[in-house]
């Protein structure tokens, strides 16, 4: 007998979910593990996770797609290779590979400050041994593993903001957990920034900076990019050696993340790759923030728009433009007061229940329907404002 062409069972795929664990999960629809999946209903070779996730073959994409009526490209997007040219310019090293993507732009280093390399078989973002990353708090909710934890891309989840934590073994059937104790640190808030920028790219294509929105590929390229500059050998760093200190200083970690001797961010260890992205989110930081210097040509990127006053349409030296001026206060500085009374409201609402009860209230003005009431209940608990304050808010 011919076996359907469609099956009846195939879970649909999580955001960003990797083909393995989709397989997984649709394997596990018909008490069968993937491989056997693979075997018995595809007639295909075994794979193992990684092949699936890196590049697997595109007659058994093809494949996927006909059996469970999922878009090919949306097949493909499971997979490194549906991240071409977005994330990878190609899945195939190349002698100029690294040049390429890492020196196309420059942040805190002029461009003439930067030394290139050419490490053999690179490819960014892509480690030679695989590493089980994942949020504790979406697997203990289902199965279901992202394939972008398996770069060091992020180190926090955007969602629970909580860290990434490194483990063993294939959810739900086991996990055993072996983040180390330092790994478990409290997680800084232009790190989760930084994460919330990359999931954004991850997730829309693009993503706000201070000066403008750019693409998902500038992002991903712009960041490694500056982690490539926080580990340069000292010597390249000229002037702005006490610039790149200052970055290490403020984020604690000791200097280029204790490297002896230049390493591609893509070797070292998960630990310190967190403390390299970590200096990252201080950098751009302190350079959004005007508290650090940067001479890259693509630093304007990171630093806010500059203010300029706005003219009320008054010829400049009449008496009305000077009664103006005395009397009304311009729209930035509206704007900062504005400002300044949210943040003060947020941080009370953290600490006070009545402040946060009231600010909820306030807020709520204008929502129609439940699930705008529960989007502004997630945004207040992304503000860190404990949701037991608004217990008295349902309704």
């Amino acid at each position: 007998m011919r076996p359907p062409e469609r099956w009846p069972l195939h879970p649909a795929p999580a955001a960003t979910e990797s083909l393995s664990s989709w397989l997984r999960r649709t394997a596990t629809s018909y008490g069968m593990y993937s491989h056997q999946l693979l075997e018995h209903a595809l007639g295909h070779r075994e794979l193992s996770d990684a092949e699936l996730d890196l590049n697997p073959p595109r007659y058994l994409l093809d494949e996927l797609a006909k059996r469970t009526g999922l878009d090919q490209h949306r097949v493909q997007a499971m997979t490194m290779a549906g991240w071409v040219p977005w994330l990878f310019d190609s899945l195939t090293p190349a002698p100029d590979t690294y040049e390429t993507y890492v020196h196309q732009f420059s942040v805190l280093l002029p461009p003439a400050r930067r030394q290139i390399y050419t490490p053999r078989k690179w490819l960014p973002w892509l480690a030679e041994t695989r590493v089980l990353r994942g949020c504790r708090e979406c697997l203990e909710s289902g199965p279901t593993i992202l394939l972008f934890w398996q770069l060091p891309l992020m180190a926090s989840c955007p969602v629970h903001r909580h860290r990434l934590e490194t483990y063993e073994g294939h959810p739900a059937d086991y996990i055993k957990w072996t983040t180390s104790v330092e790994d478990q640190r409290e997680l800084p808030e232009s790190l989760t920034l930084m994460d919330r920028r990359t999931w954004q790219a991850i997730t829309t294509g693009s993503v706000d900076l201070p000066r403008r929105s750019v693409h998902a590929g500038v992002w991903f390229r712009l960041l490694r990019t500056l982690l490539d500059e926080l580990s340069a050998p000292q010597g390249r760093y000229g002037q702005q050696l006490e610039e790149v200190r200052r970055v290490w200083d403020h984020c604690g970690h000791p200097f280029r993340a204790g490297l002896h001797s230049w390493q591609p961010f893509e070797t070292l260890h998960w630990t310190r790759q967190q403390q390299l992205l970590e200096a990252a989110a201080a950098a751009m930081e302190m350079v959004e923030a005007g508290s650090l210097t940067a001479l890259g040509t693509s630093a304007y990127l990171l630093r806010s728009e500059p203010k300029a006053p706005i003219s009320s349409g008054t010829p400049p030296g009449s008496p009305t433009a000077r009664a103006g001026t005395q009397k009304q206060p311009t729209l930035d500085e509206l704007w900062n007061q504005v400002t300044a009374t949210r943040d003060a409201c947020i941080a009370a609402a953290k600490t006070d229940p009545v402040v946060a009860k009231h600010l909820f209230d306030f807020a709520r003005y204008g929502c129609r329907s439940q699930e705008s009431v529960r989007g502004l209940r997630d945004t207040f608990a992304e503000l860190g404002i404990p949701l037991d304050f608004l217990s008295q808010t349902e309704g």
